[in-house]
């Protein structure tokens, strides 16, 4: 991802990777006793309904005081998700039985199913009565006037008659369509009784959803441990799929054993289920924790970029993972179609996850944090739930662009340093320094189109906004300020408009842990960076 020493200044403006637009889809009542919570939410574009193509349509599992049966409300937006309906447009109920509706998932089908034409949504999740195991289905309601209306359409898997207990629990749909038909992929602790402690399966209709084949399963391992569940798909530009899921495992604390796993498949059908697949995890082995979303964004080359959520970022070995300072500030990117290192990049919507599922905890906070590229161009949306003061969570949203570039800087001249963040953790005044090159994230930069130079969601910044000579440089929280623009300029100088001086390698002084500075631009090689291209 080097490029020469060439770089054209930098445009100022919205900021990528950060956040452009905001605010606030639903938020649940926070009076004494309330249990209303607004979270796991969902969101798409529509794309085969003519005029309406570009409109958004987002919901989340809403439930608890005063709610009644737990269900999907569906709002809308026409401005690409800068703001949305004040109320629902519709809200998804259970009209088959009566039940809660949790876990949403929203689709549009791109051609025609059975008697549905292209252009219809859906939507499903499970349905049950809270608290009650002895019976439940994965429900699928369906839509011809653009999310006006829902009518159930069928059960992609069901159970009754069961004990009431957990551990056989069918959970998270999602959609996916072929030449085959309509895949509806779900968690099923079911097979259980077989010695896995869940899989991830799917069944394929070809009659639009009516009458459903099969379970099928995708992610299987017949250990009585490994948990996979939560799955997103993804069409991608070669026309393969690519799926992320969390693999937990039974028994274990799943703020220590959640690892998020890639996996691709040549049709979305032949997922080779005995295998993982890769771990979502950057160069230097920091990796997504539980509740993963993945999306395709169309920026970023030939093969777009894959953008992915997790709760949480960690770095260790199952039993005893270290949750990483960036935790609820970043999202994981490939522009590789998943194969290698991910990097990090700056979320829209902050969510200080606690990850934990124990009495007090709050586990909805960065909960499964569904991500849409968009049509064309480089933005993105992305909806999570964030705490309130009840110990629930309130379903925001944000949109931010992808960097234009991101990597090592190296220099000065030809030394082939690496420009690196000391101790390689996001720590506020860290230093920036010289370092050998390697594998560490606090070595990846991302150049941003509002003129600021980024690693760990934080600024290249001058150390207290200095302008003089020889004012060192270190990463502090993006504000804003004077003392985090800077160009690349074409002669390889990053330049900081409001001092008037240039990044600088003191004394050329090459040794690993040189701080680097700000000085008077004077053309020498201890100016001279190679910028990502």
């Amino acid at each position: 991802m080097l490029g020469a020493a060439v770089a054209a200044a930098l445009p100022t403006g919205i900021a990528a990777a950060a956040t452009t637009s905001s605010g606030v889809l639903y938020r649940p009542s926070t009076a004494a006793g309330s249990t209303e919570d607004a979270s796991y939410p969902r969101v798409i574009r529509l794309a085969h309904n003519g005029g309406a193509n570009g409109t958004l349509l987002a919901t989340f599992s809403h439930s608890g005081t005063g709610v009644g049966k737990a269900n999907f409300p569906i709002y809308r937006s026409t401005d690409n998700g800068v703001t949305w309906t004040s109320s629902p447009i519709s809200t998804v109920t259970d009209t088959q039985h009566g039940w809660d509706l949790d876990g949403p998932t929203l689709y549009e089908l791109p051609s025609a199913q059975g008697s549905l034409p292209a252009g219809t949504l859906l939507a499903a999740g499970t349905a049950w009565n809270h608290g009650d195991y002895t019976q439940q289905a994965v429900e699928v309601f369906a839509s011809t006037d653009q999310g006006a209306s829902w009518t159930y359409r069928s059960s992609c898997a069901a159970e009754s008659g069961m004990a009431n207990t957990i551990g056989h629990g069918i959970w998270e749909p999602e959609f996916a369509t072929t030449s085959h038909g309509l895949i509806c992929y779900f968690s099923d602790e079911r097979p259980s009784v077989n010695n896995y402690a869940q899989v991830l399966a799917h069944a394929v209709s070809t009659d639009g959803g009516l009458t459903w084949g099969n379970e099928v399963y995708d992610v299987a391992l017949q250990n009585g441990v490994d948990r996979p569940g939560m799955a997103t798909v993804v069409p991608l530009p070669n026309g393969t799929y690519a799926m992320t899921y969390e693999d937990c495992k039974a028994g274990a604390d799943p703020d220590q054993a959640c690892d998020v796993y890639l996996k691709t498949s040549p049709d979305a059908e032949s997922w080779n289920p005995g295998s993982l697949g890769t771990r979502i995890e950057t160069a230097d082995h920091r990796f997504l924790l539980h509740t993963p979303y993945l999306t395709w964004s169309p920026a970023g080359g030939s093969n777009g970029t894959l953008i992915a959520s997790g709760q949480r970022v960690v770095a260790g070995t199952d039993g005893s993972l270290a949750i990483q300072p960036e935790d609820g500030h970043v999202l994981f990117v490939n522009r590789n179609l998943g194969s290698g290192a991910w990097q990090e990049i700056t979320t829209p919507v902050t969510t200080a996850p606690t990850g934990g599922y124990d009495a007090g905890e709050t586990a909805c906070a960065g909960y499964s944090s569904p991500l849409l590229g968009a049509a064309s161009g480089n933005t993105f949306l992305m909806l999570a739930g964030t705490h309130l003061s009840t110990g629930k969570c309130e379903t925001d949203f944000g949109t931010a662009t992808l960097p234009n570039a991101q990597g090592q800087i190296t220099g000065p001249g030809t030394t082939g340093k690496c420009v690196d963040v000391n101790t390689n953790t996001s720590v506020n005044g860290n230093a920036v320094q010289l370092y050998t090159c390697g594998i560490a994230t606090g070595q990846q930069w991302s150049l941003e189109t509002d003129g600021t130079i980024r690693a760990f969601d934080k600024c290249l910044n001058i150390v207290g906004g200095g302008t003089a000579n020889s004012s060192k440089v270190e990463l502090r929280d993006c504000l804003g300020a004077p003392s985090q623009q800077w160009q690349a300029r074409a002669d390889g100088s990053i330049y900081n408009p409001q001092s008037g001086r240039c990044l600088d390698d003191p004394q050329a002084q090459t040794a690993d842990g040189t701080q680097l500075q700000i000085y008077d631009c004077n053309g020498l090689f201890t100016q001279v960076w190679h910028v990502p291209a």
